[in-house]
């Protein structure tokens, strides 16, 4: 006995191959069921329910992308530590930023 491999794209196009054959055509309908069948249909409509985590997420990350960028006051006062000199980084932050810089250029 042996058996084959089954790959994921003979499977779908099996499955994809069985409903279109079992699909009734717009023109085969029977007169009396083709009401019923509209009406079923267009009783039936989709819905989405998202969890209270999944509207939280969604909330956190519209409120990151409405975010700014770059936060000016930040910025502002950055440059004009720099402009009067009074701006500095402490070696040990500046050391690492070098060491990390060399081992990784981009």
């Amino acid at each position: 006995m042996s058996i084959e491999r089954i790959s994921a794209q003979n499977v779908s196009r099996a499955y994809v191959q069985q409903s279109a054959d079992a699909a009734p055509s717009a023109g085969a309908q029977q007169p009396g069921k083709a009401g019923r069948h509209a009406h079923h249909a267009a009783a039936k409509a989709d819905s989405v329910t998202l969890s209270d985590s999944a509207r939280s997420l969604a909330a956190a990350r519209q409120a990151v992308q409405d975010a700014p960028d770059v936060r000016h006051e930040k910025v502002a006062a950055i440059k004009q530590q720099v402009d009067t000199g009074t701006y500095s980084v402490p070696a040990s932050v500046l050391a690492r930023k070098m060491v990390d810089a060399s081992k990784n250029p981009s």
